[in-house]
């Protein structure tokens, strides 16, 4: 059993035209994730679900390999299998978005490892730059300050829900700044995506008034 945060996978294969040879293909299902990836970048950002009728509808898959019901949907969920599912008068969509982790928590969604994996890149980035610096408070204070218009931005963008950069003496001792180090430390809450929708209908009787 694979457990990493890093992977995810599809299921059923699909169907897709063959424009070049006018012919219909097998093709396994990593393309429609590929393309549904690509899509919810284009109109969202990476840190929102590659999954749904908003961000993952699949016109271009002509059929699947096999078709999927209600049950086989729930087990392939369970176990981490994002599946490719068919609606009436909607065709084919992703309606999950599973990483292969198995232990439950904020790493098993893939748009939240993409946002960690985005802010990541950004980071990084910002932190080269500040390489061979002088260590004072003024380059930490700096370097806070980058990362906090990083980590707002994604925050605006429904990214993150709140966050605190750490970079201080609490957690940069004599010690580090012998060893030529600067540590910083970034906590944040990412933005979970709506997997479920629960309704009530509740029948009241005639005569009575809505508050």
């Amino acid at each position: 059993m694979i457990d990493n945060n890093y992977v995810a996978t599809y299921f059923p294969n699909i169907v897709v035209d063959d424009a070049t040879n006018s012919r219909k293909v097998m093709v396994p299902a990593s393309v429609a994730a590929l393309a549904a990836l690509s899509y919810n970048d284009r109109v969202a950002f990476p840190w929102f679900a590659p999954a749904g009728f908003n961000r993952a509808s699949l016109s271009f898959v002509a059929i699947t390999q096999v078709r999927i019901n209600q049950p086989e949907r729930d087990r392939l969920t369970e176990v981490k299998i994002n599946p490719i599912v068919k609606f009436p008068r909607e065709g084919f969509v992703i309606m999950a978005q599973n990483t292969l982790q198995q232990a439950k928590s904020a790493l098993s969604s893939i748009n939240v490892k993409r946002m960690i994996l985005e802010v990541k890149r950004t980071v990084v980035e910002i932190g080269n730059h500040t390489i061979f610096d002088q260590i004072t408070s003024q380059t930490r204070s700096e370097l806070v300050k980058q990362y906090t218009a990083v980590l707002s931005s994604v925050q605006a963008q429904a990214g993150i829900e709140v966050f605190k950069i750490i970079c201080d003496d609490t957690n940069n001792t004599q010690a580090d700044i012998e060893a030529l180090q600067m540590n910083v430390q970034i906590r944040l809450v990412p933005t979970r995506a709506v997997e479920f929708i629960a309704i009530d209908f509740v029948i009241s009787n005639s005569g009575v008034q809505f508050a």
